[in-house]
């Protein structure tokens, strides 16, 4: 117990950031980010970066979640235990119960999803010129999104037409068949693409109408049946968080819609089994009750014969015979 202490000690230090995963209804988990408040031991508590959880989220004492570490050189990710909430889910009060381990990306639920999408290489592939361009697509965006102001000179004003009729131009691609999380995504591609190399990526999220600019490090290249398309698997290099959040918003409100839409199939009940015992005392019983009843009649005849009383087949014979005789005279 000792070194977990001092593990959570070296790692989850007053102002650490966190991310913590909170159970959804339909199943799967929410990242929310927050920072770390105050460590006693391994009572540990996070401050929320938000006041207010997504509808789909559900947290209950007892549950256990997932603290992770994201900044640190190696992703990490401790289990704890959720003692209690206060001010309105914005501060979690969590009991740290495991070692600190490493995570992946693949901790984020993946979701086959079908949305305008669309990737571009850069023209460098040098980290810091592909941040540049980043960063200036997303001050692009918020430029056009800026009502226009008071007196505003006309070549601002028609260069923010001109930055809205480019996004407009990526939201209406086709869309395309992708499984996504908020940690990465694969799409199949008619291009090879190299392992390591930088992506940009667009994608539009219908529900927030937000176009989601990414840049994107390929990990994975397969070759596809079809001789002409590729399988590649990209990883998220810079994403803003707040667009994460969308999209896995988005990625939640997919799997909750198809949660929805499952009619439980009603099997057929089973017919009951008979065993072997069973099924021969049956057939034991029925036997013994045709020999009681073919008894019963033998019995009934020589009762009858005693008694001088005629078959009943007999007494139909005679009566019918007398009624032709009277007939024929």
């Amino acid at each position: 117990m000792a070194e977990e202490l001092e593990q959570y000690a070296r790692y989850f230090h007053e102002g650490a950031r966190v991310r913590v995963g909170i159970p959804l209804e339909g199943g799967g988990w929410f990242p929310e980010w927050g920072s770390v408040a105050t460590l006693d031991d391994d009572l540990l508590l996070v401050d929320l970066s938000r006041d207010q959880l997504p509808e789909e989220t559900r947290l209950e004492t007892g549950q256990t979640l997932n603290v992770g570490l994201p900044e640190q050189e190696q992703g990490l990710t401790c289990r704890a235990v959720l003692v209690r909430v206060d001010g309105v889910e914005h501060r979690l009060a969590l009991r740290l119960i495991e070692d600190v381990y490493p995570f992946e990306p693949r901790e984020y639920y993946r979701q086959d999803v079908y949305l305008p999408l669309d990737y571009r290489l850069p023209l460098s592939q040098i980290e810091a010129d592909v941040r540049l361009r980043w960063l200036a697509r997303r001050r692009e965006m918020e430029f056009a999104a800026q009502a226009p102001a008071p007196g505003e000179p006309e070549e601002l004003e028609d260069s923010r037409e001109e930055i809205r009729a480019r996004l407009e131009k990526r939201k209406e691609r086709p869309p395309s068949a992708a499984n996504i999380s908020g940690g990465g995504l694969r799409i199949n591609i008619n291009e090879k693409l190299i392992v390591g190399q930088l992506i940009e990526l667009s994608i539009y999220v219908p529900n927030s109408a937000h176009l989601i600019e990414i840049v994107g490090e390929v990990v994975e290249v397969r070759d596809l049946p079809d001789q002409v398309r590729f399988s590649t698997a990209v990883r998220y290099r810079m994403i803003d968080e707040a667009d994460r959040d969308r999209l896995i918003g988005y990625i939640s409100a997919q799997q909750l819609l198809q949660l929805s839409q499952q009619t439980p199939r009603v099997l057929p009940s089973p017919e009951p089994k008979i065993s072997p015992f069973a099924w021969r005392l049956q057939i034991a019983l029925a036997f013994l009750l045709l020999v009681a009843f073919v008894g019963c009649q033998v019995r009934a005849i020589r009762m009858a014969k005693e008694r001088g009383e005629k078959w009943e087949v007999q007494r139909i014979f005679d009566e019918g015979f007398v009624e032709f005789l009277k007939r024929q005279r």
